[in-house]
């Protein structure tokens, strides 16, 4: 399943120039499985003009926003509605780089391995222009409305 911006921008929170993700090229929402994929240019929010890029740290906001898309996927196909995420804690997040160059392309892959109640946690790996660039485990807790309409 693949998503464009336009639609990808349905299925998150985020809005305006905070929303960097450009699409989703694999998508298996029952499974819990995503891949996005996001082109570094001069306009994305983390851009450092003297880095003629960004730094490594803005790869946990698109693996974050990878996570967010997932699991607003995963409403809109089970006719749920869409929740509101924080995230709990990172662990083993490392990146073997420390900055990226304007033009190029990130892609991150997340699959969640475990489930209990509304916390997700989620194995995340990191691949800069096809090539493997870091990995981690983001653990997030989902709030919002439950399906009968009270909060949770």
């Amino acid at each position: 399943m693949k998503i464009e911006h336009e639609e990808l921008a349905t299925l998150v929170p985020h809005k305006g120039k905070m929303f960097i993700i450009d699409r989703i090229t694999e998508a298996q929402a029952n499974d819990w499985t995503i891949e996005s994929e996001t082109k570094i240019t001069e306009s994305f929010m983390f851009y450092d003009k003297n880095l003629d890029g960004v730094p490594n740290y803005a790869c946990f906001e698109i693996i974050a926003q990878t996570v967010s898309a997932l699991t607003g996927l995963y409403a809109r196909e089970n006719q749920l509605p869409p929740n509101m995420g924080f995230i709990l804690s990172v662990s083993n997040l490392h990146f073997d780089f420390d900055s990226l160059a304007s033009g190029d392309v990130v892609r991150a892959k997340a699959v969640r391995e475990a489930a209990v109640d509304k916390v997700y946690s989620f194995r995340a790996e990191l691949f800069v222009n096809d090539k493997a660039a870091g990995s981690g485990k983001l653990t997030v807790m989902e709030v919002g409305s439950d399906p009968k309409g009270q909060n949770s």
